[in-house]
């Protein structure tokens, strides 16, 4: 058996179902690489950035936000030597390039005819492919085009957001369950590094990969890079009048922001929110997202609330200007989620320094540090009592604000990753 064939049967045997192949089949990939990879004659480097789910449909979840913050940065400023490169594929048609998104045609390099939009991928050694988008059906399906970019001399990096699919499998679709299994065998036969968005799911991933896969540091890098925040005028949004604002909210109008999703806590927030609202507590939540799976009943709640349009309101479609309005308005934010990769409107609603009420998980103290308030209510009665002292100490101005935390710009972010490029470019 020749080992290109060796290669590809090991890999196969991997992703689809014995996950305890993969250190042998990652060893029979890396045989296949060119021991030296450059870019030849003048050519530049292509950085492909991974965009496959983000170009189809950006439904602007949290994870889309990243990427499109991101990659509007990195085409705006490659890593040095490199051009950035968005591809997409789909489970059924190899890497192509995909389509630059208007905001950075102005800034993106020139693209030659041979690397028109739809075009299929085409690299040479010293090539680098960043798994950017989480497209968990898709890479697993594109093995082949991964295999015979190895063979080429490309590096191959991929983001990691979180675990949770594999970590808290009650909370996704089979398919979804499934999908992230294959993901992570892929990731494990392939990424030469994995860039984690928090040191919690750096942590995380390092333990699954050698419980799962027998796969060390040494086998596979794993780091991690900071998530940014836009830069803004805290006194702008602030300051609009009340006609650009479309809606006053009464006050302490606290603020969820977040994909409805069972781990994101909202129904134990509705619960506690019951019981104060029963007691004749004056308070407004308003929650920001769109919903998800598996959250018909919190859907209804939502939409058939007593409270609804007096002290509850869900807006499940408001843009990033709207979003930014309510940051500026909220007295507070709450994030009640069970579980998180890091936490992103943590940093959002700390641009404008506002009191966190935050679950106490392992990540939100990573992101807030000491200038947040924690609750370990598991119920809503408990959060009831929790989120009635925190309201108390917000009506006396003595909460902790998170002025103290200080975001770094989207461009940071993206400083920080074009390191993470550079570096694994110097050990090829």
């Amino acid at each position: 058996m020749s080992q290109a064939l060796k290669a590809a049967v090991l890999q196969s045997a991997a992703i689809w179902g014995a996950p305890r192949v993969a250190r042998a089949a990652r060893r029979a990939v890396r045989a296949l690489d060119p021991a030296a990879p450059q870019p030849s004659g003048s050519r530049r480097r292509q950085l492909l950035v991974d965009v496959s789910i983000i170009a189809a449909h950006d439904a602007g979840t949290g994870i889309q936000r990243v990427v499109r913050s991101l990659l509007a940065q990195l085409l705006r400023s490659p890593p040095a030597g490199f051009d950035v490169r968005p591809v997409r594929a789909t489970r059924k048609t190899p890497y192509c390039y995909a389509a630059l998104f208007p905001e950075s045609h102005a800034s993106a390099p020139h693209r030659s005819a041979s690397e028109a939009p739809g075009e299929a991928v085409r690299v040479e050694s010293g090539d680098m492919f960043l798994g950017l988008d989480l497209t968990s059906r898709i890479v697993p399906r594109r093995q082949r085009d991964l295999l015979a970019w190895k063979r080429q001399g490309v590096r191959c990096a991929f983001v990691v957001y979180d675990l949770l699919p594999f970590q808290h499998p009650h909370w996704f679709t089979p398919r979804a369950r499934r999908s992230f299994r294959h993901w992570l065998s892929t990731l494990a036969v392939h990424a030469d590094e994995l860039w984690c968005i928090s040191r919690t799911v750096a942590r995380e991933t390092d333990a699954l990969m050698q419980r799962r896969f027998g796969l060390t540091n040494a086998d596979i890098a794993i780091r991690s890079f900071d998530l940014g925040a836009e830069t803004l005028d805290r006194a702008h949004a602030a300051s609009l009048p009340a006609s650009d604002r479309r809606r006053e909210y009464a006050h302490p109008m606290l603020l969820m922001v977040g994909t409805i999703e069972p781990r994101k806590g909202h129904a134990q927030v509705l619960d506690a929110l019951d019981a104060l609202w029963r007691d004749g507590a004056d308070v407004t939540l308003v929650v920001v997202g769109a919903p998800g799976w598996h959250v018909e009943p919190v859907v209804q709640r939502l939409q058939r609330h007593a409270q609804s349009g007096r002290r509850l309101f869900w807006l499940h479609d408001a843009d990033d200007t709207r979003l930014e309005e309510l940051y500026a308005q909220a007295d507070g934010l709450v994030m009640a989620s069970e579980a998180e990769g890091f936490g992103l409107p943590i940093v959002e609603a700390a641009r404008y320094g506002k009191p966190l009420f935050l679950r106490d998980l392992d990540v939100f103290r990573e992101v807030a540090g000491e200038q947040a308030t924690y609750f370990r209510a598991t119920n809503g009665d408990a959060l009831a009592r929790e989120l009635s002292d925190w309201l108390a100490l917000l009506s006396a101005g003595a909460a902790p604000t998170s002025d103290a935390i200080e975001p770094i710009t989207w461009s940071a972010s993206a400083d920080q990753l074009k390191a993470l490029v550079a570096a694994l470019t110097d050990t090829a």
